[in-house]
């Protein structure tokens, strides 16, 4: 146990919070009476961490897709996951903490995440170029597989964004659309893999129900794009703006 928290709000439901090196246990339906330290620290004295970890709900810090510190003082963070669900953490100017360092050791452990970390500096230069070109998302599509690694594709009008362990399809469009509504264009290109329409040499429809494509790029790599069985996608015509964004760079449609 790293830290924590008591009488914070998760998801506007009283908690206490503890920090823990793999995630957060969030502690619900518990006693609110007498000091709030003396009382988490007195629960802690009499139950094991483990057995905290068996009753209650523990947010590994690895099924966070994305997070963001919205503010620090009174705390507030909001945690997307995987799955495609969204917790909100706030305190209150009364909201003790575990120890006197917690706040901080809570922000530290968030800015290790990937997508809360600063951009490296190849990353930054990718997303400080999509800014200067104002570059903006045409549409998005939910777990297309990419050489065989499920993806989230994001259509640009500068190119195609590849997203990473996207979670499951079922909660493709909530995903999509959290995404595009809380990170602007440049942001997405900078923390994720963006391919330009100007760095392919030839792309091919080989499908188009299901989709099946490949796309050819300078330095000869290809990348083979298939659609699953079950996606889901931002709009109703996302399907239709990734064909046409293909079909941009040369593909044909059989």
């Amino acid at each position: 146990m790293l830290g924590g928290f008591a009488n914070v709000k998760v998801d506007d439901v009283p908690h206490d919070v503890l920090i823990l090196h793999s995630g957060l246990l969030l502690l619900a339906d518990q006693e609110r009476s007498g000091s709030d330290v003396k009382r988490l620290n007195g629960l802690l004295a009499e139950v094991a961490v483990e057995e905290l970890v068996r009753r209650h709900r523990l947010v590994r810090f690895s099924d966070v897709a994305r997070s963001k510190i919205v503010k620090r003082t009174p705390l507030r963070i909001e945690l997307d996951l995987a799955g495609g669900q969204r917790l909100t953490v706030v305190a209150g100017w009364a909201s003790p903490q575990l120890t006197p360092d917690s706040d901080k050791v809570l922000f530290d452990r968030l800015t290790e995440l990937p997508n809360t970390r600063p951009l490296s500096e190849d990353a930054a230069v990718q997303a400080g170029r999509a800014w200067s070109e104002g570059a903006m998302v045409l549409d998005a599509v939910g777990n297309f597989v990419v050489d065989d690694d499920p993806y989230d594709l994001v259509v640009l009008d500068v190119g195609l964004v590849l997203i990473a362990d996207p979670g499951p399809f079922e909660h493709g469009k909530a995903r999509l659309t959290r995404l595009v509504q809380s990170m602007p264009a440049y942001e997405i290109v900078g923390r994720n893999w963006l391919v330009r329409y100007e760095e392919v040499v030839d792309a091919r429809i080989i499908k188009g129900i299901p989709l099946r494509a490949e796309i050819d790029l300078y330095g000869g790599r290809r990348l083979a794009i298939r659609e699953p069985t079950a996606t889901q996608g931002l709009t109703r015509d996302s399907r239709s703006v990734l064909v046409d964004a293909l079909r941009s760079v040369g593909a044909v449609l059989p």
